[in-house]
């Protein structure tokens, strides 16, 4: 992602317009890494700023945040210290990823006083600091280990200093660029980022987007630095937008990436931007966690039916011999007057293959017990057969039943989603749900819904959705898809105007349907398509299982449609 300097300039000025002269109200840590600020400034704003390892960010949010009971130490140096402080000034570091908030508050005596709340968004060492006026720090909200012979020390009581210029080219100082270029003979992508001054390698990547950075000519040496050139261009023409690849978050950009592919989804602005990019990346996170636990049980009870299902058909398939055994019985009663006390086998003709034949027997039995052994065994793998033949049938609509329910959590991402699944688990006795004195609450279905030409569609994403995708929101009259041999979810076009519902709105539908399926990395997939009449559950049938006969076809590719997508 291009959480560069230059990203960064951009979010500052945003900043800047919404918050400064605002007034800062209120003040959680809801991690011990992350403070919120509730700044007034003709309206309310959240200020979120995280120095997190891995997500470092400052941007507003509108998403939901908590505020922990009892507030950590630095949450409340900053409550003390800040509360009721007006912003007069937010200022970046030059080509730094570095933000200071200059900040004005009274003191115990109603004295004016300013103090500084800097950020730094450096990656694993990212901190928030709290200094006055004259940079004397008066805590941080993490305690980095220190050496002492740096020239940087973030300790309380020592003066802040800021990083030391690096020497290193200005971005867009283009004559300069030019004369490193004119001498540089290693690939750019990668001698780039380390000779300009505050860029990242996407920054970069974009800014080469179809270069040959092993060219080292004049003419392309010239395409580099009017690329530049542009990007700035760009930077001022912003059009912020946040990449996803399967409906997963997978950057945030402040304008239309070239060098990035994939859904995007377009912002007023960059700090909107971020903060849709973060709070998806943390619903991704949070439901890939939920989902992997859920995800085990259905693996490991799919590996256990397939493993019943190997046991059950050999013993269907050995138990194919025994007409065998029965007949043994029949040859040794007919054969009876024959067999002495003692003997070990029995030669006789048979009388359906026309050959002699040897029966092994019992010397320790009669020659009446051997015949009862053989029917015995004969019974015995009857029984086997017919039983094992009730298991396969039933293990076999099992092991399908798992498969449909592993293929839908693939495009559960939220909460509600994954325990309608989980829901089906304990149904099935998979997952051991704790005693609990309160009434189950039912989870919320909300399958996905489409605009596509004015006709709204909706896409189950699990076998819950689909049972009421298919059976409490269509109609009679609504058009119902479903990929062909294969699983896939339930959708329906909504035919409210009860006309003949367009070509192209069906086959929009079908490419979503085949999206939404085990083929949705293929090409050419059948999706049938039949009105909702035609579609019935069979009794006892678990959830998402549907039968039907009339219906048409049409062949298409995958689609998720993204930009229809309304919820």
């Amino acid at each position: 992602m291009a959480y560069d300097a230059l990203t960064l300039s951009i979010l500052r000025d945003e900043l800047s317009d919404a918050l400064i002269g605002g007034k800062i109200t209120k003040i959680y840590q809801p991690e011990r890494d992350e403070i919120i600020l509730f700044i007034f400034n003709k309206q309310t704003y959240k200020l979120l700023i995280s120095s997190n390892a891995g997500v470092n960010r400052i941007h507003i949010t509108e998403m939901p945040t908590d505020n922990p009971k009892t507030a950590p130490s630095f949450c409340m140096l900053l409550r003390k210290h800040l509360i009721n402080a007006t912003i007069t000034g937010i200022s970046q570091m030059p080509y730094e990823r570095v933000l200071e908030f200059d900040l004005q508050v009274n003191d115990e005596l109603g004295y004016k006083k300013n103090m500084k709340l800097i950020f730094e968004l450096t990656g694993k060492t990212s901190n928030i600091i709290l200094t006055d006026d004259g940079y004397t720090i008066l805590d941080s909200i993490k305690h980095l280990p220190q050496d002492l012979d740096s020239k940087r020390i973030i300790i309380c009581g020592a003066k802040y200093a800021f990083f030391s210029p690096q020497v290193k080219i200005l971005p867009f100082d283009l004559p300069r660029v030019r004369e490193f270029l004119s001498s540089c003979n290693t690939p750019l992508r990668k001698t780039l980022p380390e000779v300009l001054l505050g860029v990242s390698t996407s920054t970069v990547n974009e800014m080469l987007y179809q270069i040959d950075e092993n060219d080292h000519t004049i003419v392309n040496h010239s395409l580099v630095v009017d690329r530049i050139a542009q990007y700035r261009a760009n930077l001022k023409n912003k059009r912020p937008n946040v990449v996803l690849r399967d409906g997963n978050p997978v950057d945030v950009n402040p304008f239309d990436y070239q060098s990035v592919k994939g859904e995007k989804i377009y912002f007023d602005t960059l700090n909107r931007a971020h903060d849709y990019y973060y709070y998806l990346l943390d619903k991704t996170q949070r439901a890939a966690s939920k989902a992997k636990s859920i995800s085990t049980v259905v693996k490991n009870a799919i590996s256990r039916t397939e493993k019943k299902l190997a046991i059950q058909r050999q013993s269907v398939l050995e138990a194919k011999s025994r007409e065998q055994f029965k007949h043994f019985g029949d040859l040794i009663l007919s054969n009876i007057w024959q067999i002495k006390q003692g003997s070990e086998t029995l030669n006789c003709y048979d009388y359906e293959t026309e050959q002699n034949v040897t029966i092994p027997l019992d010397k320790q039995l009669p020659p009446q017990q051997n015949a009862q052994f053989y029917y015995k065994k004969y019974r015995k793998l009857k029984s086997s057969a017919e039983h094992n033949g009730k298991l396969i049938e039933e293990n076999t609509k099992l092991l399908e039943y798992l498969t449909t329910i592993k293929a839908s959590l693939k495009y559960c991402v939220e909460a509600d989603d994954l325990q309608q699944i989980r829901d089906e688990l304990v149904e099935l006795g998979l997952i051991r749900e704790k005693q609990q004195s309160k009434k189950k609450v039912d989870t919320p279905l909300k399958p996905l819904r489409y605009d596509v030409n004015g006709y709204t569609v909706y896409v189950g994403k699990n076998n819950a959705q689909n049972n009421y995708v298919t059976f409490k929101l269509a109609k009679t009259n609504d058009l119902w898809l479903h990929t062909q041999k294969i699983h896939s979810s339930h959708v329906v076009i909504v035919n409210d105007k009860n006309s003949v519902i367009p070509d192209s709105v069906i086959v929009t539908a079908a490419e979503i349907c085949a999206y939404y399926s085990q083929a949705n990395s293929g090409s050419k997939i059948t999706v049938d398509y039949t009105a909702k009449s035609n579609v019935k559950k069979p009794n006892k049938a678990p959830l998402g299982f549907v039968v039907y006969d009339t219906y048409k076809t049409v062949l298409v590719n995958p689609d998720r449609h993204v930009t229809l997508l309304r919820q």
